[in-house]
């Protein structure tokens, strides 16, 4: 059985680093595969900054990086025991998702589930498999419910993911300020 580490807090805490810098020790452990799955859609400027400031980390790092571009469609990858796979992120994912299907009009919440029900079962898939996952998402639920229906939707799907990743995680942390407090 393999592990699941989940890694949450705001934007520009340091999550991703932190998450990188883990994946790298379990690496050095292990010496398998080390995955980086990307969810990240260069969209606008800063996206794309973004993108190409986490790919140099990814670089400077002397590691080797196998990246893998997840924008929706989870990929039909199988992963061996104790490969490290990190991605970053998962509210960026569901993102993603939500901006594919907003002109479903009816079928949208069934198709968002069928998202998150095939997210749930590679997951547990590749923690069957044996592989070491961290799952890096946004702390999004801190901050007043919004006028905005789709913001709510959001906040729904983001809180209940997150709960269901934490109830399956060996380990849960949080960051701020680049400081991790483990909550599991």
């Amino acid at each position: 059985m393999g592990k699941i580490i989940f890694i949450t807090g705001g934007v520009r805490s340091g999550k991703s680093a932190f998450a990188e810098h883990y994946a790298t020790n379990l690496f050095e452990q292990y010496q398998k595969g080390l995955y980086y799955i990307a969810s990240g859609v260069p969209f606008d400027e800063e996206m794309k900054k973004r993108i190409l400031r986490h790919q140099k980390d990814r670089e400077q790092s002397n590691m080797p990086w196998i990246t893998m571009e997840v924008e929706d469609d989870l990929p039909a990858i199988t992963f061996e025991k104790h490969d490290i796979i990190l991605w970053d992120c998962i509210t960026t994912w569901i993102n993603n998702i939500l901006y594919k299907t907003e002109k479903l009009k009816d079928e949208r919440y069934l198709k968002i589930q069928q998202y998150i029900e095939s997210f749930q079962k590679r997951i547990m898939k590749w923690k069957e498999d044996g592989s070491i996952l961290i799952l890096v998402s946004n702390e999004v639920l801190d901050e007043a419910a919004s006028p905005f229906e789709e913001v709510n939707l959001y906040r729904e799907l983001i809180g209940k993911l997150h709960q269901w990743i934490v109830a399956i995680s060996d380990e849960a942390y949080e960051l701020d300020y680049g400081l991790s407090v483990r909550k599991k």
